[in-house]
């Protein structure tokens, strides 16, 4: 994917193109719904007009509008939590972890 970023004209590159989890969860429910949806309003309008084209045109207009609107990485959308990564070389209880108990055993 480096390689892909890399052959980008340099305006291109400066943009951010992920989601956060939180996004990425929400791009999933956006594009299940739009494609349920499509799938049922082509069904219904394939079987009044009795026309497969109709159906599958209007269920590969809704995978373009999900396209449309999943794939890139709106900010208002898809990157309003991000993800605060822990800073290098920082041990399990500086990071808030709760420190491990180490066992003792009982001598005979």
């Amino acid at each position: 994917m480096d390689g892909f970023i890399a052959m980008l004209p340099p305006a291109l590159r400066r943009w951010s193109t992920h989601h956060d989890f939180e996004g990425q969860k929400l791009a999933e429910k956006i594009f299940q719904t739009i494609m349920i949806i499509a799938g049922v309003v082509g069904f219904c309008v394939g079987t009044s007009t009795q026309q497969l084209s109709h159906a599958i045109y209007i269920v590969l207009g809704g995978a373009v509008l999900s396209a449309l609107v999943v794939l890139p990485p709106w900010p208002f959308l898809f990157r309003q939590h991000p993800v605060v990564w822990q800073p290098v070389g920082a041990d399990a209880t500086s990071a808030g972890a709760a420190p491990v108990a180490k066992e003792t055993r009982k001598k005979k």
